[in-house]
């Protein structure tokens, strides 16, 4: 069949040899195009992969890196405060010999404390904390010492024995007016009164009045001011819990003293601010954007209502940040 289709394209087309070998080459390639064209045909067809933007998606990728991040942080900043600061556990791992016996935490000496299996620096806590007026009155008044060990307590309550408290209370304010110059002994209703800490409003008071408190030095106090500058004011004197490098004397003495009456709050205005404007400390920046995308879509906000539509604006933080927000 080869040899009759070259004769009848030598006699018809006048073809020579070599023409005749590649006209018969691009008969084939167009045969074998058209075979592959009508395969593929028949192949069924790939589904398209659909790489739309889903924006709730996003929100949540961006919502578990800031909580990350966020964690992070704070393991980082709790291994820079248990320098200061040890953890709870830290006395299981240098743990000494123990001698268990009954004993008063209003007299005990610190190697009497650390005798009982109390860390050194949690024994010297408490004597600090005695040194400035503070009293046992009961078992249960030791777990206020900050980073007391609920376990280690425990194991010590069967021993505690508590003498009268009273007189350890008239002893420690004998002790603080045998201090006191003589000449000031002559007005004794002066002394009184100069002792005595007035009620004041957290919003007003600056580091004078602070360092007034027990366990509140100038570092404290200042840490205090910048927190409520920050914010833009107390709403509630609880919010004194919430701030960094507080211990649980320092929070007591605020929450016993201080005060919030009237307060004027630095607003946001939550239908004005732009994202770059939109900074508290008890919002964090993903939660932000949030709200700002909400609002672009959804319109202005007027009430807590709208605010509780946002899915990564959790309950909590919204009470927080509520006081602050104007619409």
């Amino acid at each position: 069949m080869y040899k009759k289709l070259q004769t009848y394209l030598r006699d018809f087309f006048a073809f020579n040899q070599t023409e005749i070998k590649g006209f018969i080459y691009l008969i084939f390639l167009m045969f074998l195009l058209i075979v592959i064209t009508l395969i593929f045909d028949y192949l069924p067809e790939k589904q398209l992969v659909n790489y739309s933007v889903n924006p709730k998606r996003i929100e949540e990728l961006i919502a578990k890196i800031e909580i990350k991040e966020a964690s992070e942080r704070r393991r980082a900043n709790k291994n820079n405060f248990s320098d200061k600061y040890p953890k709870e556990n830290a006395f299981t791992e240098t743990s000494k010999t123990v001698n268990l016996f009954t004993f008063d935490p209003n007299l005990a000496s610190t190697d009497e404390l650390t005798k009982l299996g109390i860390p050194t620096w949690l024994s010297e806590r408490i004597i600090k904390y005695r040194s400035k007026g503070g009293v046992f009155r009961k078992k249960e008044d030791l777990l206020k010492i900050y980073s007391f060990p609920n376990t280690l307590f425990q194991k010590l309550a069967p021993y505690i024995v508590l003498s009268n408290t009273q007189s350890i209370i008239k002893n420690s304010v004998a002790e603080e007016l045998a201090v006191i110059p003589e000449k000031k002994s002559t007005a004794p209703n002066a002394v009184k009164e100069s002792f005595k800490i007035q009620i004041f409003d957290l919003n007003h008071a600056d580091t004078n009045d602070l360092k007034k408190l027990k366990g509140i030095a100038s570092k404290r106090a200042m840490r205090i001011i910048q927190e409520r500058e920050k914010l833009g004011g107390f709403y509630s004197v609880e919010q004194v819990k919430s701030i960094w490098g507080l211990d649980s004397v320092s929070v007591e003495e605020l929450l016993k003293y201080g005060r919030v009456n009237n307060p004027q709050l630095k607003k946001i205005k939550i239908n004005e601010v732009t994202l770059e404007e939109f900074k508290h400390p008890y919002l964090r920046p993903y939660i932000a954007k949030a709200i700002i995308a909400y609002r672009q879509q959804h319109g202005n906000f007027s009430s807590k209502k709208d605010l509780e539509n946002i899915k990564l604006l959790d309950t909590q933080t919204l009470e927080k940040l509520l006081p602050y927000l104007s619409f």
